[in-house]
């Protein structure tokens, strides 16, 4: 038995043959079938044909494993991913034994498929549905970091679609910010893409990537402001390509931040956000503080913060 991904507490194996048992106690319980769309096996033996026809293996070289327990070998479930015969795209499902509902072990298996998805197979995307009604499998896409894309309706119920893309986060040249700041952030508007401070000692850019496209940016200086007493850096620049937008990039890159500022001691972030951006800010943590004021040019901004220590 090869074990293809694992954890300290599970481990994912090719499906086999002896797995039918589980298949068809799984396809069985009301509980489990309710959000899946599908039907129960007849009998075992039909779970049997299921499995020795499975085409996913040989075709693509990968597809839905069996979660198995460490130190048992238990059979817990099933997850993995699958790639469509028709758009191609590649999507995540699991499904697991009623009694180990709630314990970690979805969330768990999935990071670990999406992890391979993107290191081992070099995908950009992979996307996960669920219906509408079943929260179990919302959380554990968004805690995997799936990005909701949009409500529809999926084997005739509604139901949400989530992605979530291979992104990667680096360390850049404050002059590799400049093409997203005059895009997104200077487009018609006549202020310098250059900021004062870009290049001190203890500034830092961070870039998110898909691929080897720059799609996200986002300043960080040493800046403090009097309104908070604590160790601070303020953020500036923030810009996601619009090809990126809803991908999740603005989020990875303020989660990236704080791990490089925990590192420095610093406590507090800070940054002046416009208007448009404030209910994405309120969503990453941060607060406002005092009133509204405007910067020529661009609008009105608020003064927001987030404690990070």
């Amino acid at each position: 038995m090869e074990k293809i991904l694992e954890n300290e507490q599970i481990y994912l194996r090719k499906l086999t043959v002896s797995d039918a048992i589980h298949f068809f106690n799984l396809n069985n319980d009301p509980d489990v079938l309710q959000f899946t769309g599908d039907r129960p096996f007849f009998n075992k033996k039909e779970a049997e044909l299921f499995l020795i026809n499975y085409p996913n293996y040989k075709r693509d070289g990968y597809g839905r494993w069996a979660v198995c327990k460490q130190e048992t070998d238990e059979f817990l479930g099933w997850c993995g991913l699958r790639k469509s015969t028709d758009s191609g795209q590649v999507d995540i499902g699991f499904r697991f034994y009623k009694k180990y509902w709630g314990r970690g072990y979805a969330s768990a298996a999935t990071k670990l498929c999406v992890n391979f998805g993107f290191k081992t197979l070099k995908l950009e995307q992979i996307v996960g549905n669920a219906y509408a009604e079943n929260k179990a499998s919302i959380r554990v896409l968004e805690k995997c970091g799936f990005i909701w894309q949009k409500s529809g309706v999926y084997d005739d119920k509604e139901a949400v679609f989530y992605t979530i893309h291979n992104l990667a986060t680096r360390l850049i040249d404050s002059k590799e910010t400049y093409p997203l700041r005059a895009a997104v952030l200077r487009e018609n508007i006549p202020l310098p893409i250059a900021f004062k401070g870009d290049d001190d000692k203890n500034t830092f850019h961070l870039g998110i990537f898909i691929n080897k496209d720059l799609v996200g940016v986002g300043t960080f200086m040493e800046s403090s402001n009097v309104l908070f007493e604590e160790k601070q850096y303020q953020l500036r620049g923030m810009a996601t390509s619009q090809s990126a937008q809803g991908r999740g990039v603005g989020k990875l890159l303020l989660k990236a931040s704080e791990e490089f500022l925990k590192e420095r001691g610093i406590s507090l972030l800070w940054c002046n956000a416009r208007e448009i951006a404030l209910k994405f800010y309120k969503k990453q943590g941060f607060q406002i503080y005092g009133d509204p004021f405007e910067i020529k040019y661009i609008g009105t901004h608020f003064t927001m913060f987030k404690k990070i220590n």
